[in-house]
This record gives C-alpha cells, structure tokens and sequence, in this order.
C-alpha cells in the first residue's frame, strides 16, 4: 500500500453494535476515543515545592459520542454489546461496553432530525485500535 499523498476524510465511517440497540445507520459523526490515565496525590506535609502524585496502573477506557439522524426508532439506553466503528482505509476501534446517554432529535422544520448518544466502553474487551499501515 503507498502513503497517503492527503489526509482521509470521515466519509464512509461506519459505527455498529453486535445487539439490537435501535438505529445506528446513518451516522453523522463519531467522535474520536480519548483515553485517560489519572493519578492520585501522595504529597505529605513535609512535601515542598508541588504535590507529589504516581499514575495509577490503569488508564479509562473512554466514551464515543455518535450523532446520527433520526428514522423513527429509539436508541436504547443501557443496551450492552461490542461496538465497532470502522474507519475508510484507515482501520477500526472495538470494545465491549454499553449505551450510557441518549439524546432524542430536537425538532426544527426543514432541518433533519439528529439525535446523539453515548458508547461507553467497560474496558472488558478492548477498545482495541487497528491502524492499516501503508
């Protein structure tokens, strides 16, 4: 495969779940994963200067935010399954996890209804990142 001469566009990106969650066809965006690692204080009163803190061991998994337009069926939230979202020419993000926001369209006349809702990701199973390389 050659190197990519511009960047890839979104077009063509798909989200799907392995469970009957509602409609997830006709996706206007996906939000990229952002993944944390946090940490915890462990500064003392003999601590000077700034706090003192150690990463802990694991990292959140993180959250997706999908926006698709509405066709007439719900999204269901607390739903459970593995999400995968695959990206054009550019690989796929999979994890198990669960529907932890819905928002229903708002109502505009001559605009398309889109509603949003929130994958999160247990961390069980993934997310795991394929990037193809060239």
């Amino acid at each position: 495969m050659a190197l990519l001469t511009s960047p890839i566009t979104g077009n063509g990106t798909t989200f799907a779940l392995t469970t009957a969650v509602g409609q997830v066809t006709f996706v206007k965006k996906v939000s990229g994963l952002e993944n944390t690692l946090e940490g915890f204080a462990i500064d003392h009163l003999a601590t000077t200067g700034f706090k003192d803190r150690k990463k802990l061991d694991l990292a959140d998994p993180g959250k997706l935010t999908i926006e698709c337009f509405h066709i007439g069926s719900e999204t269901t939230l607390g739903s459970t399954g593995t999400a995968t979202v695959t990206y054009p020419s550019a690989g796929s993000l999979t994890g198990t996890g669960w529907i932890s926001k819905v928002k229903m369209p708002d109502a505009e006349n001559g605009v398309a209804l889109a509603g949003m809702f929130e994958w999160t990701f247990d961390g069980v199973t993934g997310p795991t990142i394929t990037w193809l390389t060239p």
